[in-house]
This record gives C-alpha cells, structure tokens and sequence, in this order.
C-alpha cells in the first residue's frame, strides 16, 4: 500500500499544477482541481496509488475542509444583513428546490415509469444544491461579501434547512437509511439542538474564547475555533441537523460573541478567519475536489448519456428558473436571477449521500446511481464556468460605465 502521506503529496501537487493551468484558459480553478481527481482516477493509476483505506482518509480530509469552508462563511456572515433579506432568500430557496424536485418526480414517474419511491429519491437529488463548489469561486474572485456572494450564501443557507427537512421526511417515510427515524424524532432532536446552541451562544463560546485568548497567541485562538467548530458540528451531526449547518451555525455564533462581549479582542475574529481561510483552501478544500473526480467513472458516461443529459437539463432549468423566479417576486432582476441560479446549481455531498443510501437498500439500480454521481460532477464542472463568466462580464460592464462617466 502506498503511503498516505504519499497520496496527499501527489493529489495536491497535482491538484495545485492543474488549478494553474485551467486559471490561464480563464476557467475557475475548481476545475483544474476535479480534472486532477479524474486523472488520478484513471485505472491503473488508481489500481496503484489508491486503495480503500487512502481513498478515505483523502476523503475525509476533503470533508473536513468543507466543514472548515463553512464555519469561515458563518464568520463571515453579517447576521442583521441575513436576516434583512431572509424574505428573498426564502423565495429563492423554495422556488429553486421545488421546481426541479417537482420536474424531476413527474418526468421520472411518466417519462421512465419508475416507482414513486426512486422518482421521489431522483427528484430530491436534483433539488439540493452544494454550496462549496460555488463559495470556492467566490472566494477566487474576492466576491464573497458582494451581493451576489450574500445571495448565495444566504438562500443556500435557507437550502440547507428545505433540504434537511425534504431528506427528513424521505427517510422517516420509507426508511431508506434503516435507522428508520421518524418526523417527530427529527423535530425533536431539532428542538434539542437549539437549547444546546443557545447555552453554547451564552455560556461556552464567550467562556472557551476567553480561555483560550489568555495567551494572546493566534495558535491558542485557532486552536480554541477549531474545537468549537467541532464540538457543534458534531452535535448537529449527532442530532440529525448535519455537519455543514452545524458548522455555519458555529461560526455565526462565534462572531455575535465576538462582537457582542467587548472583552474578548476584535483581532480574534481576524486571526480565526484568516487561519480557517489558509488551511481551507490552501490545504483541504483542493483535496475535496480531487476525491470528487476519483468517485467518477466516465466510462459509463457515454451509456447513459441520454438519460444524464435529461437529468442535466431538469436540475439546471429547474434551479436556475426557479432562482429567477424567486428574484424576480422579491424584487430583484432576473439578471440577479439567473447569475444566483448558477451559483446554486452544483450538486454534491446531500445528493450523493442520498444516492448512496438508495443504492445501498437496492432502492435504485446501480444505472440510476451512476448518472446521479456523474451529474454531481458535470454540475459541479459547469455551473463554475458560468458563474465566473457572468460575474466577470458584470464587473467588465460595470468598469467601462465608471471610466466613461469619468471621462
């Protein structure tokens, strides 16, 4: 067996190589990152570097980088200015999961004659969105305070919550994960959860930042976020809520804390972002990416190409116009709509943990579980591309309006 060690070096050595070579054709660097996973990927390559063991622990290090992305967003976040807007971001939300979760069961149950079990499982899939994939390209481009940034970073928070509640009822109606929770078990937890987040807010963040602040040491205080970040992750994952929520939640919490207890130094919350924000995507998240690529066969993309090109078009119409939608009833522009849609249309972790689940209860065939798994990545690829590409010709426009208006 390889050496694990051996396996990060490669991974993010080719990671960094490709990250480089795809940002000089002016393609966001997340898509250099997933081509080295494909690359690594290839099968005597595979056969070689990576068994199951390695192919977890790079695993597993991707997932904590996206934990780490998260509580650094929650950092980040402006409570008062999310809450300002949460109308929208409901709006948004709601439009963007039901159009394509509506769409995708219809065609499914009529189209393809599935049970109503796999069209529901199918529709859920190209409902949910992944945040990461698109917090990564907004942090290329220094926009993750923008408004584009805060529209997507609030209405895919508000996501999380519609898609917590969706996989929820799935699971507690047909058992898909064996465990067989009901409604009323994840409400309940829920409810827990909250009390805990509460004693956390007024008695274990603003004592446990003051403990570890005694030293005056950025190490001290990284180390201290790092502990919380995973004391409530870990709580939320333990209640059903989910790791990523718990995270945010984390980091939201930390700065009201912050800000709030004038004790504890402004410096804090600098000096934990900044340290989050270099081990995250300097480190982590680039891991991330390559185990995404790893996890795709394309191979078996040209036999299912037809029925991955339907899925295609179902989750990014539906996300994008339902994004539109939801814009354009609070107030926006469908402009704003359509830029928001791309930044909401990458699917990844839920939708592949869905999967999973499904095809391990032999509730979808492996043919269904491989073209969710090749969407992941074809979303995941795409919706970046046009991201940047539309967020850059804003900025382009904007600039050539102010140089006129100066001259």
């Amino acid at each position: 067996m390889v050496n694990p060690l051996i396996i990060v070096l490669v991974s993010l050595s080719l990671a960094y190589l490709c990250a480089e070579i795809v940002r000089r054709l002016g393609l966001p660097r997340v898509v250099g990152q997933i081509s080295a996973g494909l690359i690594l990927g290839i099968p005597l390559i595979k056969e070689y570097l990576f068994v199951n063991q390695n192919i977890q622990i790079l695993s597993f290090l991707g997932n904590l980088g996206i934990v780490l992305l998260f509580y650094y967003v929650g950092l980040e976040t402006n409570i008062k200015n999310f809450t300002k807007n949460i109308n929208e971001f409901i709006l948004v939300s709601l439009f963007n999961t039901l159009i394509p979760l509506i769409l995708g069961f219809l065609v499914m149950k009529f189209l393809f004659d599935f049970s109503i079990l796999v069209s529901l499982i199918i529709g859920i899939s190209l409902a949910v969105s992944a945040q990461s994939v698109s917090l990564d390209i907004l942090d290329e481009l220094k926009l993750l305070k923008s408004k584009i940034g805060r529209l997507i970073i609030g209405s895919g928070a508000v996501d999380d919550v519609i898609e917590l509640i969706l996989v929820g009822i799935l699971f507690s109606i047909f058992h898909v994960a064996g465990s067989k929770p009901t409604l009323t078990k994840l409400l309940i937890d829920i409810l827990y959860f909250l009390i805990i987040i509460i004693i956390a807010r007024l008695w274990v963040i603003p004592h446990g930042l003051k403990f570890f602040d005694r030293q005056k040491s950025s190490t001290s205080r990284f180390t201290g976020a790092l502990l919380l970040v995973l004391l409530i992750a870990s709580l939320a994952e333990f209640f059903g809520i989910g790791l990523l929520i718990g995270a945010m939640i984390a980091g939201i919490l930390v700065r009201q804390t912050i800000m709030k207890d004038i004790t504890i130094p402004d410096q804090e919350e600098h000096d934990i972002a900044k340290s989050l924000h270099i081990i995250s995507f300097g480190f982590l998240i680039p891991l991330f990416f390559v185990s995404v690529g790893l996890q795709v066969d394309l191979s078996l993309l040209l036999e299912e190409f037809w029925f991955i090109l339907l899925l295609l078009a179902i989750a990014l119409g539906g996300t994008i116009g339902g994004s539109m939608l939801g814009v354009v009833l609070s107030g926006g522009t469908a402009k704003e709509g359509f830029k928001l849609g791309w930044g909401l249309s990458p699917k990844g972790d839920i939708e592949l943990v869905i999967a999973s689940l499904a095809l391990a209860t032999k509730i979808i065939s492996n043919d269904v579980f491989t073209a969710l798994v090749i969407l992941s990545l074809l979303t995941t690829i795409i919706a970046p591309i046009m991201l940047k590409y539309l967020v850059t010709r804003t900025k382009s426009k904007n600039l050539k309006r102010t140089r006129r208006a100066a001259g």
